[in-house]
């Protein structure tokens, strides 16, 4: 019975050719079985297409690997005949006596003292892993024309799917992020109820950008200046609150809002010497509590 390997890949060829690959044969030189098929439609653009397949050596390429294993195998035996020895045999382990008289041969290592230095090995360490760690967040932000071409391919797929089919996505490289704008009719369908269904729509395009690479690039997505709108608004909220909380002297809970949102109140407050900001609950109920310090 031949052996068999499993393989996965985006379509049945690349499957082949990574079992091939795996064999050390050609794609000719192989049968195989689809077992199953993985993502399709739009969780197929997101989550990305595979194929599983089973793969096997043919008859033909099997009795040539075994004649090459015979050929193998003479051409061992008549080096072990030659040379007296069998490389491949496990070596044998030297006796404790001998261990003992290496010891004795050595000569005694001279115990240097360590020189001190300002920083401890624990400074230095994490001042490396800040270091890597910069230079890692820079690579990480590092927008690619491919990164372009599966923002502005997702996000149109998707947002014509809800029911936008005259929208235009306009992608723009902004450095350390992909911007995305949209344009057309019933954009408030697009923003949804205090932004959910802008976020949502930002958060799948940015699964689908970042679904292959280790790395991360933030994808920001807009519609009618909708974020900085937004943004406006909640710093009014910040600064009526704040005097709400000083002349009532009670603290004030605000309705569950998003993480983007809440951050955006605690820094206009943090300066304020008279009030504090802080959140209580889980999301996605979490809510923002204004009160005096």
């Amino acid at each position: 019975m031949p052996r068999k390997i499993e393989k996965s890949a985006k379509s049945k060829e690349e499957a082949l050719k990574l079992a091939a690959e795996e064999f050390g044969v050609s794609v000719s030189e192989l049968s195989y079985e689809v077992e199953r098929e993985v993502g399709k439609g739009l969780m197929g653009l997101l989550l990305g297409r595979e194929v599983f397949i089973s793969a096997w050596i043919t008859k033909e390429a099997e009795e040539e690997e075994k004649v090459k294993k015979i050929a193998k195998e003479r051409a061992l035996s008549d080096k072990i005949k030659q040379d007296g020895h069998n490389p491949y045999a496990p070596k044998t382990e030297p006796q404790a006596h001998d261990y003992a008289g290496e010891e004795r041969k050595k000569p005694k290592k001279e115990v240097k003292p360590v020189k001190t230095e300002n920083k401890t090995n624990e400074e230095k360490s994490v001042e490396t892993k800040t270091k890597e760690a910069a230079s890692n967040s820079k690579k990480n932000r590092e927008v690619t024309e491919k990164s372009l071409e599966d923002a502005k391919f997702f996000a149109t797929e998707l947002i014509h799917k809800i029911g936008l089919e005259d929208a235009v996505v306009d992608v723009v490289n902004s450095g350390d992020s992909i911007d995305i704008d949209v344009s057309g009719s019933k954009m408030g369908l697009l923003i949804g109820k205090r932004g959910d269904t802008l976020d949502a729509v930002q958060y799948l395009v940015s699964l689908y950008v970042n679904k292959a690479k280790n790395s991360y690039i933030k994808v920001n997505v807009d519609t009618e200046n909708y974020r900085s709108k937004r943004e406006e608004t909640l710093v009014k909220l910040a600064k009526s609150l704040e005097r709400r909380v000083i002349r009532e002297s009670n603290a004030v809970t605000l309705e569950p809002m998003s993480p983007n949102e809440r951050r955006i109140i605690h820094s206009a407050l943090q300066n304020s010497t008279k009030v504090k900001t802080y959140s209580v609950g889980e999301e996605p109920n979490r809510k923002l509590v204004v009160a005096l310090k």
